[in-house]
């Protein structure tokens, strides 16, 4: 079955959403949420993590990762200050109780032999809920209800992952970034796709003047409340006028979309939108195709470029990879924000329809009516996450080490990469400088000390660069100057 919209001058009065409806509720704790790439984990120490606004630890141990809550019933510290044991056994900062992987103390060192120990470890109020983890597709997923049947209840689903696609495909590694935003804003957004020509004017080939009216944007079948719902659209600019494209909801949090090209290739985007804390989501990301773009003739500026890159360590290559993201997402968090602060101001009336008159619209009305009629409106109802909204300042909208850096093994290494380089130009610098100083007082000619001033200017030019480079790791605003972010080629940036 397919849904269409009524453009009829005289009927169109805004798509309107579906009242919510009694049936099926959707259970957002009784679903398997990814939580991290395997390769943005450290196995060797604990790792806090906030999911639909529980605070957990995890950890790993022969190959097993362990989640729990992330609270001691001693005195409520945090586990993941603690450390994890030969034995796998976790161990509080605090005061070095020891928890297993059932979350059962077997250990408290101030606890005298002559008590009775047995009854102290077996105490319910000594025990730590745990949860039920597995690993699919190079990420960790967390069932996170703590009901008693839970590790039972997770055997009957399994978690929304990429299709099965050939070996020889091209894929990028997992990408995560944590956002100020709401997840239901978030998941909003990966359904408008026709948003990018007009936010992302200036990136790549995205402007404006490239926007076509979509077609055929057409829900496939019925909405499901475990199974979600299959969207299928044509292109949306001038250069995929001709794809062919289905996106599909996977409850709780995936957006599968795959991209049919008039050539035969399919590029396939697997997007998570995790909530975590309130007013935060997790995105955790992976492109696919099967198409292999042959390589372009480089210039010769392009191709010292490229020599010089490659004689950085590859995770500085990374890094500086993932530097080229940030304004897209810096443009997507400013209209995202600012969605959600005139939404909380409109009555739930009005904030429930939105003017949604063209065929674009069918993602984010085909969404919210999923959401209205089978999830509560979103995952709050059961659950500690609430999507309350609060002004973001400018510094908390484009921080960029809690966005990205402090998540990413590869942009953590090249901050520390830069802190080691720059105590280098700093020795450099001062060592050179005093050296030539010498020079010119003893009885030589002027050149070995010109060569020491020339070594000490280009270690201080080093140092001066390599703090830019750090601040960009840091912030999305510039360490110096306006402190202003110009997200647009045209117009006037946006100011603090």
């Amino acid at each position: 079955m397919t849904t269409d919209i009524d453009l009829n001058p005289e009927n169109l009065k805004g798509l309107e959403l579906q009242p919510t409806a009694e049936g099926q509720p959707f259970n957002w704790l009784k679903q398997w949420y990814p939580v991290s790439p395997l390769s943005y984990l450290d196995d060797s120490c604990p790792t806090p993590i906030t999911l639909l606004g529980k605070n957990l630890v995890i950890w790993q141990h022969q190959g097993q990762w362990i989640a729990m809550d992330d609270v001691c019933p001693h005195k409520l510290t945090q586990l993941s200050l603690g450390k994890v044991q030969a034995d796998g056994t976790l161990v509080c900062r605090q005061h070095g109780w020891c928890f297993d992987q059932q979350g059962q103390c077997v250990q408290n060192p101030m606890l005298p032999a002559q008590l009775d120990q047995p009854a102290a470890y077996h105490n319910v109020r000594s025990h730590v809920t745990t949860y039920p983890t597995q690993v699919e597709q190079g990420l960790l997923w967390i069932w996170p209800d703590r009901n008693d049947r839970a590790f039972a209840d997770c055997q009957q689903k399994q978690p929304a992952t990429l299709p099965k696609t050939s070996p020889k495909w091209n894929k990028t590694d997992w990408h995560m970034i944590e956002v100020p935003l709401g997840y239901t804003v978030s998941i909003e957004n990966s359904f408008d796709p026709v948003h990018a020509q007009f936010l992302h004017e200036g990136i790549g080939t995205f402007s404006p003047a490239n926007a076509i009216p979509m077609q055929g944007f057409e829900l496939l079948g019925e909405l499901s409340a475990e199974e979600g719902f299959v969207l299928s659209h044509k292109g949306y600019n001038t250069f995929n006028r001709e794809m062919e494209a289905t996106r599909t909801f996977r409850p709780p949090c995936a957006n599968i979309t795959q991209y049919y090209l008039p050539t035969g290739g399919v590029q396939t985007f697997q997007l998570y939108f995790v909530p975590t804390a309130p007013e935060h989501c997790r995105y955790i990301m992976k492109f696919v195709m099967d198409l292999e773009f042959p390589a372009r003739p480089l210039s010769l500026i392009q191709w010292m470029n490229k020599q010089m890159l490659g004689l950085l360590p590859e995770y500085v290559q990374v890094g500086l990879q993932h530097l080229g993201t940030y304004k897209l997402n810096d443009q997507d968090i400013t209209a995202m924000h600012a969605q959600e602060r005139n939404e909380a101001v409109i009555d739930t009336g009005r904030r429930r329809s939105p003017f949604l008159p063209s065929p674009a619209d069918q993602g984010t009305l085909t969404l919210k009516n999923w959401l209205n009629r089978f999830g509560s409106g979103g995952p709050e109802p059961n659950s500690l996450y609430a999507e309350r909204v609060e002004s973001r300042s400018n510094e908390q909208l484009y921080d960029r080490w809690h966005r990205h850096t402090k998540l990413c093994p590869s942009c953590r290494r090249s901050v520390e990469w830069i802190a080691e380089v720059q105590r280098v130009c700093h020795f450099m610098t001062t060592m050179m400088a005093i050296l030539g100083g010498i020079m010119l007082l003893l009885p030589l000619t002027t050149r070995p000390s010109l060569g020491c001033f020339a070594i000490a200017i280009l270690s201080l030019l080093g140092h001066q660069g390599l703090t830019k480079l750090h601040s960009h790791f840091m912030s999305s605003i510039p360490g110096q100057g306006i402190p202003s972010v110009r997200l647009w080629p045209t117009g006037s940036a946006r100011n603090l």
